[in-house]
C-alpha cells in the first residue's frame, strides 16, 4: 500500500505523503518513526539560522501539501512569519513538540531564551513519543509499525545518552562558553555549566564581555563552542583573552546521535 492511499490528504507530485518539520533534528526523529514511505521536509536547511530564515516558494508549496507539521514552538521564524503561512492551510495539523514537553513533565518550565529542547535526551524521548502519537492518529492502520520504529529510536536515544555520560563522567572541566544559548538543556542533563556570550539575542556589551572573560578565567574554561549560523567575532575576542579553544558544533544538524556525541567530545577539548 502506498503512502498516498494511507492518508486522506493529497500527496505531492512524487506520489508520497509530505510531512513538514521546522528543523533538521526533527526530520531525523520523524523519518526514523515514519519510515521510507513518507516524505519529510525540513523548513530550515543546515547552515541557516532559525532566527532569521525566510522560506522559499518551494518550501511553502510543500507546506501546503503536508498533512502534519511538527515544530519546536519557540524558534525565531516560528514566532514570526510561520503563523501567517500556517493560517492559510486549514487542513494542516500542527504539533508543537515543546508543548508536549510541558504537559508530559508536569508543567516543566522551559527556558525562555533557549528553545533547543532536543539537545536533552530526556526531551528527545518525549519529542519522539509525541511524533509517534501524531502519526498513529493520522494513520491508524499502521500504528504497530510506528510504535515499533519508536522503540528502535528510543533505544538509539538511550545508547547516545549512555555514551555521553561515559564521555563526561571523569572530566573536571565542566564549564564551557557558547555564543548562542543553545545548550541549556544539554548542560543541565550532563552536569555541565554553560556561559553565553549573547545576551537576549544580542552581542554582549563591552562590560558584559569583560565580566564573561573574568568568569571564564576564574573557572578555567578551556573551550568556546560556536555554531556556523552565528557570528564568531566575540568568541574570537574571548579566546584571545582566555586561551580557550574555539570548537565548532552543530546542534541543528540532521544526525541527532552524532551531533550530541560531538558536542560532548567538544566539551572535553
Amino acid at each position: 500500500m502506498t503512502a498516498c492511499s494511507r492518508y486522506s490528504k493529497r500527496p505531492d507530485e512524487s506520489g508520497q505523503l509530505t510531512i513538514t518539520v521546522s528543523i533538521e533534528p526533527l526530520r531525523y526523529f520523524v523519518e526514523h518513526i515514519a519510515g521510507p514511505d513518507v516524505k519529510v521536509v525540513s523548513i530550515v536547511p543546515e547552515g541557516y539560522s532559525p532566527e532569521t530564515y525566510k522560506p522559499t516558494p518551494k518550501q511553502l508549496m510543500e507546506l501546503s501539501n503536508s498533512k502534519l507539521y511538527f515544530e519546536v514552538g519557540d524558534l525565531g521564524f516560528e514566532t514570526t512569519w510561520l503563523g501567517e503561512a500556517i493560517s492559510e492551510q486549514p487542513h494542516l495539523k500542527i504539533i508543537d513538540t515543546s508543548d508536549s514537553l510541558r504537559k508530559s513533565q508536569g508543567g516543566i518550565q522551559l527556558s525562555s531564551f533557549d528553545p533547543h529542547t532536543w539537545t536533552s535526551a530526556a526531551h528527545a524521548r518525549v519529542i519522539a513519543a509525541t511524533i509517534c502519537q501524531a502519526l498513529c492518529e493520522a494513520d491508524t492502520a499502521h500504528q504497530a509499525t510506528y510504535r515499533h520504529n519508536l522503540t528502535t529510536l528510543l533505544d538509539t536515544i538511550a545508547a547516545t545518552e549512555a555514551q555521553i555520560h561515559a564521555l563526561l563522567a571523569h572530566t573536571s572541566h565542566r564549564t564551557f562558553i557558547t555564543v548562542h544559548p543553545a545548550l541549556t538543556y544539554f548542560a543541565e542533563e550532563y552536569g555541565l555549566r554553560q556561559l553565553c556570550i549573547e545576551r537576549d539575542g544580542k552581542q554582549s556589551s563591552p562590560i558584559d564581555l569583560a565580566t564573561l572573560i573574568r568568569q571564564a578565567r576564574e573557572e578555567h574554561v578551556r573551550v568556546i563552542l560556536v555554531q556556523r549560523e552565528f557570528s564568531h567575532a566575540q568568541a574570537e575576542a574571548v579566546s584571545r583573552e582566555t586561551g580557550a579553544r574555539i570548537v565548532s558544533i552543530n546542534p541543528l544538524g540532521y544526525d541527532w546521535p552524532r551531533e550530541m556525541v560531538n558536542i560532548a567530545k567538544a566539551c572535553l577539548q
